[in-house]
């Protein structure tokens, strides 16, 4: 009898500490090829739109997730971000729900980009926004009322990063582009990824009891 209370004891234990073990990586996040329409002109012109490359058929998720972060100037950002914290890289995905109006946008993202740590201050450069060109502004196009993700590339984040700013760097501005600059409040890194979302959501739905 006192072997089996023993063996129950440990099993609680064990379960105990599986349910509050902190999910080291991520797995990283789907992102489908999309259709290049027409490639950018060799003498690309950031002034000229018909330079542009153009895409469609990019990434879409049913329904926007993660959050939206706020500016340092108090602002939100339109599309949420969430962050997935993988062995070989970081990734931010950005999650946005074209207006109906809006049939085709153009988009930008620069070099010098990053995720800042919030406590050290050491910045984790932007390495590339998957299937997308970087300092070229580029078309997406036929994706109305659809909420599309990009998945932007960054160096591993050690453990030891608990907080972190999205911090996008300036660029030359255009009709219609502000290049300016922008940087986010602080965010804790376990807060953006994905598993805080479900625990939330699990804490939301309260006990079932029988």
């Amino acid at each position: 009898m006192k072997k089996s209370i023993l063996i129950l004891t440990a099993a609680a234990a064990i379960l105990t500490s599986c349910n509050t073990v902190r999910i080291a990586y991520d797995e990283r996040p789907e992102n489908k090829q999309p259709v290049l329409e027409r490639p950018a002109w060799p003498n690309y012109d950031l002034h000229n739109d018909r330079s542009f490359a153009a895409f469609s058929h990019i990434q879409t998720v049913p329904k926007s997730e993660g959050q939206h972060l706020q500016k340092e100037d108090g602002a939100l950002t339109s599309g949420a971000y969430t962050l997935y914290r993988c062995k070989d890289a970081t990734y931010l995905t950005y999650d946005w729900t074209v207006p109906k109006e809006q049939d085709w946008f153009f988009w930008r993202f620069t070099t010098g980009s990053a995720l800042i740590d919030a406590d050290t201050g050491d910045r984790y450069l932007l390495r590339r926004v998957e299937h997308f060109p970087l300092d070229q502004c580029f078309w997406i196009y036929g994706q109305s009322t659809e909420t599309i993700r990009l998945v932007l590339e960054f160096p591993p984040l050690p453990l030891s990063v608990k907080n972190i700013k999205w911090y996008e760097a300036s660029a030359e501005s255009r009709r219609w582009m502000n290049g300016t600059g922008m940087i986010t409040k602080a965010y804790s890194v376990e807060g953006l990824r994905p598993h805080a979302k479900k625990q939330e959501e699990s804490k939301k739905q309260g006990r079932i009891i029988r």
